[in-house]
């Protein structure tokens, strides 16, 4: 197998191909895949680049949009036909996406870098005016709605359950404050490949979020800091004993070992040392 989505770069760029990849032709004939982004991106394409393990071609690309007289993309696109074969297995055939995508199962995917890549692909985060962080995802795909709900309730234990809108029939699937620190926390960890860089950049800032003194949360859910000394238990001590010493829920120590361990700064506890 060419492609192994068991690899974490791998399943990331299957993400991102799912959300901002086409693929055209056939399977059997001539076809090619490609991904176009703003030139503000194109650096993420140069990553993604040395993972596909064909020839690949970078395209840059200007003309006038809607947006701009002088808009500059480029397109990452490849032809070769072993490769759509098993793009096409993974739930990437040629012609239209959007209403059909789901993730692919079975095959050893690395859900946190597939995630990433989708939210690179068709995510935002960030704040708002009032500076309430969110992650969210728009998708025409109600498996991939659905699979991005799961995934909220897994990492943050945030239920969401969205319907198409009336307008364009999309999904729209947002998590705010708490939830959205933890989620990009969760997808952007440091030293993570590929990633894209404007988005890292932002989910960093996300996942440092700390809500303002003596001022609730959503839902009234105050968040407690964590102490150096916590910070040893958890790394020390099984996770339910962690737990009931340190009063906080399996949860809450789960994620913050993962934390701690993929040295991700939360901005809800002490610094921890490098």
């Amino acid at each position: 197998m060419l492609i192994d989505p068991s690899r974490p770069e791998v399943s990331y760029v299957l993400g991102l191909l799912h959300t901002d990849g086409w693929h055209s032709g056939r399977i059997d004939a001539k076809g090619k895949v490609g991904i176009e982004l703003h030139q503000r991106d194109v650096e993420v394409l140069r990553q993604v680049r040395d993972v596909i393990p064909c020839r690949t071609s970078l395209v840059r690309r200007q003309r006038s949009t809607n947006f701009a007289d002088d808009y500059v993309s480029y397109t990452l696109q490849f032809f070769d036909q072993a490769i759509r074969a098993e793009l096409a297995a993974l739930g990437m055939p040629p012609g239209r996406k959007a209403y059909d995508l789901s993730p692919p199962a079975g095959v050893g995917l690395v859900v946190r870098d597939y995630l990433r890549g989708v939210l690179d692909g068709d995510g935002s985060l960030g704040f708002t005016r009032t500076g309430m962080p969110f992650v969210s995802l728009v998708t025409a795909s109600e498996q991939l709605a659905q699979f991005f709900e799961r995934q909220i309730w897994e990492v943050c234990g945030v239920r969401r359950s969205t319907r198409r809108n009336s307008r364009d029939r999309v999904f729209n699937v947002m998590v705010s404050n708490e939830a959205a620190a933890l989620l990009a926390a969760h997808c952007w960890a440091t030293q993570d490949w590929p990633a894209m860089p404007r988005k890292a950049e932002a989910a960093a800032d996300v996942a440092a979020w700390v809500p303002l003194a003596g001022r609730a949360c959503r839902y009234d859910v105050v968040r407690k800091p964590w102490t150096p000394a916590e910070d040893a238990v958890v790394l020390s001590q099984p996770l339910a004993e962690s737990g009931e010493v340190l009063g906080r829920t399996l949860k809450s120590v789960t994620v913050r070992r993962w934390r701690l361990r993929n040295s991700v700064t939360s901005g809800w506890g002490s610094p921890r040392p490098p």
